[in-house]
């Protein structure tokens, strides 16, 4: 590490990105506990959320602005 300039600046982007990690975690949370079980995707305010055969979400951002949020079982 001595003479590299990659530590002080990694983990001064890691100081100030940590606050925006932990609110993007507990958002995916959140998401994944509003979608109902038997839903396969759900698209709503621009992010559609989508289920696997093996229960798994993963979530995508979407290029149109949807209003109401839309589940699709």
């Amino acid at each position: 590490m001595s003479g590299s300039n990659a530590w002080p600046e990694f983990a001064n982007l890691y100081r100030l990105t940590r606050p925006a990690a932990l609110d993007h975690d507990r958002a995916k949370a959140e998401l994944k506990a509003l979608m109902p079980q038997d839903a396969k995707e759900a698209l709503g305010f621009g992010v559609r959320a989508k289920r696997s055969k093996s229960g798994a979400i993963s979530f995508d951002l979407t290029a149109e602005e949807t209003v109401d949020a839309v589940l699709q079982r």
